[in-house]
């Protein structure tokens, strides 16, 4: 049985109305002791009709406590305590439940079996939905949340958070400092793409090997591909095309890479299936069906009662070479079937983009024009022709924009220079990044291989920053205002930066789509789990306006950026801790077998 009732909260310590009146549980006894209810109240002294004393003359107002609470807060705050009493009984229930599917998974995985037992699945999946129609609860979201429920016992454990976390409290002094900027990971992923499915001969180098380059190679492994790699580098030998046909590919938890093996397999006729990381299962795949039929496809998901992966891919059918994308479907599936469009026959032009699509769309449009494919980008869809690429042996990489952007804007927020070696990318996004920094009092000097900001000045006063319409650079755009103090910040919708503002006790205000940033002194108090490395990285620059932000799961950068935090630390200098070597095996010597 749930109790509802407790004590802490928002209202935590103030009397409850039931613990005046006394408990209801009281014996005869003591109830026959009480006062009778009019000699409690005492005797009646105003008249009933009109409120008024034997004399005529009417009462006093009652005085009111104006520091006590509202009716409506006392009402918000037993809501709240009841409700929170259930959200917590819930999640301790949840634990319960993933512990135990996982203790299942452990001993089937011990005997070489799937960790889900599929009779188990059909019987608890029976009993929840019996159970909701007895509750009354509507059939498909009932049919979500036990599929959601089982993502919990898949996905990896989150563990209990304790320590002292890893505080940011960087030296505000001008730096001096260099840095080789990371790669663009979508550039690097959709370049491989392409010379696997071309059969061309390709090094990439240098990049970071990190989950999403490194799943993106090992899928395209197992559709045919002959590719290798290493720490900084991935190589296809060329030679072959992709054979999608009866192959199972596993694209690990990022949805660009299986939107981007799947657009490649729209080319190939037969079937295939795709497979991924429980955080897939929920992605609505069957979405797809809205614009795979005018391209003779079709996906079917192979577990009926989940949305996403893993699913099977049938193709082959005729292909329109003209398409409209609804305006729900998932901008990097735009991207994918552009950088896809030039393998179909006649090529493809792909309308109804919306903004954030037309943005991941032109990164595919620079990666085709890299490999001699035309491609046309107007202001609501793009035409693809189709052609056979020429890829260069070592194709140049460009800089990562939103990671590179945070590099640059360091001067903004401490003063100083520094230099980023690599190219910039040409483009209409990274054109406006330059921009937004040049508006705030950065000088930008742009040259083949590398990029230098230099701040000149002060930030300006009632800053307009517009960048944080952009869910990549919001985390950047965040740091800049806190540091301005008074400052326009577009993005209001983002509700990891209104978090954030109210962590640190911010003055602002939202209008429309706009926060507004008032003058005051933030300040910040326990621990955060980040949702994303970029959001990390970003409370890394909002630590030079608002020092000891401590978050709980840093290392997660790490994984994606290896260099950040080694470099983060080293500032204002930038001379960072050489990596440890590796140590060579020495193939001289021999073992030796003494009897």
């Amino acid at each position: 049985m749930i109790k509802i009732r407790k004590d802490d909260g928002p209202f935590e310590g103030r009397p409850r109305k039931d613990a005046e009146q006394g408990s209801s549980n009281e014996s005869p006894r003591k109830e026959m002791n009480r006062p009778r209810r009019d000699e409690r109240r005492g005797p009646r002294k105003f008249n009933k009709r009109n409120d008024r004393d034997f004399f005529g003359r009417r009462p006093e107002a009652p005085v009111q406590d104006e520091d006590g609470p509202s009716k409506s807060d006392e009402v918000t705050g037993r809501r709240y305590n009841d409700i929170s009493d259930i959200d917590e009984q819930i999640l301790n229930l949840l634990e319960k439940r993933a512990y135990l599917i996982r203790k299942e998974g452990a001993w089937r995985k011990s005997r070489q079996k799937s960790l889900v037992d599929p009779k188990l699945e059909k019987l608890l999946r029976g009993s929840f939905d019996r159970a909701a129609g007895r509750l009354g609860l509507d059939a498909k979201l009932s049919k979500q949340l036990f599929t959601l429920l089982n993502q919990f016992s898949l996905a990896d454990a989150r563990k209990k958070f304790e320590g002292e976390g890893y505080k940011l409290a960087p030296r505000v002094e001008p730096i001096s400092a260099g840095i080789t900027g990371p790669r663009s990971f979508r550039f690097t992923r959709m370049m491989l793409a392409m010379a696997a499915s071309a059969g061309a001969s390709v090094t990439l180098a240098p990049v970071t090997m990190n989950a999403p380059n490194k799943d993106l190679a090992k899928a395209l492994k197992q559709v045919g591909a002959p590719i290798h790699w290493d720490d900084d580098f991935i190589r296809n030998d060329g030679g072959g095309s992709l054979q999608f046909e009866g192959s199972m590919a596993f694209v690990g938890e990022d949805k660009f890479n299986f939107y981007m093996l799947l657009c490649l397999a729209l080319g190939h006729a037969g079937r295939c299936k795709f497979t991924g990381k429980p955080s897939l299962q929920l992605l609505d795949a069957s979405s797809l069906n809205k614009v795979l039929p005018s391209l003779g496809a079709r996906v079917v998901p192979m577990n009926p009662n989940n949305p996403g992966l893993p699913i099977r891919l049938e193709c082959g059918g005729a292909m329109d070479e003209e398409v409209t994308l609804p305006g729900f479907i998932d901008p990097d599936f735009a991207a994918a079937l552009t950088l896809a469009a030039w393998s179909y026959p006649g090529g493809l032009t792909i309308k109804g983009l919306t903004s954030e699509a037309r943005d991941r769309v032109a990164e595919a449009v620079s990666v085709l024009d890299a490999c001699g494919i035309k491609a046309k980008l107007g202001k609501d869809s793009v035409t693809v022709s189709d052609g056979a690429p020429s890829i260069e042996p070592r194709p140049r990489l460009p800089l990562s924009v939103p990671l590179n952007a945070m590099l640059l804007a360091l001067p903004l927020l401490c003063g100083g220079q520094i230099n980023v070696e690599g190219a910039w990318p040409v483009g209409e996004q990274a054109d406006r990044v330059l921009e937004q920094l040049k508006a705030l009092g950065l000088r930008i000097d742009k040259a083949t291989e590398n990029v230098v900001a230099t701040m000149e000045g002060e930030l300006p006063e009632a800053a307009a920053i517009t960048l944080g319409a952009s869910p990549d650079f919001m985390p950047m755009a965040l740091a800049l205002a806190l540091k301005a103090g008074d400052a326009r910040l577009s993005g209001a919708d983002n509700d990891v930066a209104i978090e954030l503002l109210d962590r640190m006790g911010a003055s602002y205000e939202i209008d429309g789509d706009v926060i507004e940033l008032k003058p005051g002194k933030p300040q910040w108090d326990g621990t955060w789990f980040s949702p994303d490395p970029i959001w990390s990285m970003g409370c890394a620059l909002a630590a030079f306006a608002v020092p000891g932000i401590v978050l709980e799961n840093h290392g997660e950068v790490t994984a994606t950026w290896p260099e950040f935090w080694n470099f983060y630390n080293s500032l204002p200098t930038g001379k960072m801790k050489p990596k440890p070597e590796r140590e060579k095996k020495d193939e001289t010597k021999r073992r030796i077998k003494i009897r």
